[in-house]
């Protein structure tokens, strides 16, 4: 979950023949595809989750975590 705070972030749809797409341009590489705008948007909704999840758990090698607030 991120970091337990809620924040709005810009989502392009894109509707195609077989699937809908949605994404996320603010984080690159973040996307889903499902049959249905919902289920895209609860697909994305999970991989920005553990976009910022992720980011935490695993540092490069030889860095320090900090947090910083914005």
């Amino acid at each position: 979950m991120l970091y337990g705070r809620r924040m709005k972030l810009p989502v392009h749809i894109r509707s195609r023949a077989d699937a809908v797409q949605a994404y996320c341009p603010d984080l690159p590489g973040c996307s889903a595809s499902a049959p249905t705008e919902s289920e895209a948007l609860r697909l994305l909704r999970e991989r920005i989750s553990d976009y910022f999840t992720a980011g935490a758990s695993a540092p490069l090698p030889g860095a320090r975590v900090v947090e910083l607030e914005v």
